[in-house]
């Protein structure tokens, strides 16, 4: 069989972002008590998101819509601390943000959360209620 390259191109960003975005357990879950938030960026959103936090990865084209480029400033605007736990955890219905909640603890969750919004928002960490 031969496929032009653009073509085979399109197929493969397509089956790359169709298994990390419809199985989300389809990758090596980070063990359960690893909680550097870098780490785990790396490892589980950086395929969709980018390295840089900045939306231009591999994935991103074939994606049904975009994802969030957080080094943007509406990114720091708009995104509350509470509200990024949220949807790492629980997911954003109709786009290729699935729940993770299966995959990773609370404690990973925040950490991942809390290292996007320092290194890629450059959000001061919030002060935890003691």
């Amino acid at each position: 069989m031969n496929i032009r390259p653009s073509i085979a191109l399109a197929l493969a960003a397509a089956g790359l972002a169709a298994g990390c975005a419809s199985d989300p357990k389809s990758a090596a879950a980070p063990a359960p008590g690893a909680t550097d938030g870098a780490a785990l960026y790396l490892r589980v959103c950086s395929v969709c998101h980018g390295e840089n936090g900045d939306a231009r990865s591999r994935a991103a084209p074939a994606l049904a819509k975009p994802p969030r480029d957080f080094t943007r400033p509406e990114a720091a605007r708009d995104l509350s601390r509470e509200y990024m736990i949220a949807i790492v955890r629980d997911g954003r219905p109709h786009s290729p943000m699935v729940a993770r909640e299966s995959r990773l603890t609370q404690a990973q969750v925040e950490a991942v959360v809390d290292y996007i919004r320092a290194t890629f928002m450059k959000v001061p960490p919030q002060p935890t209620a003691r």
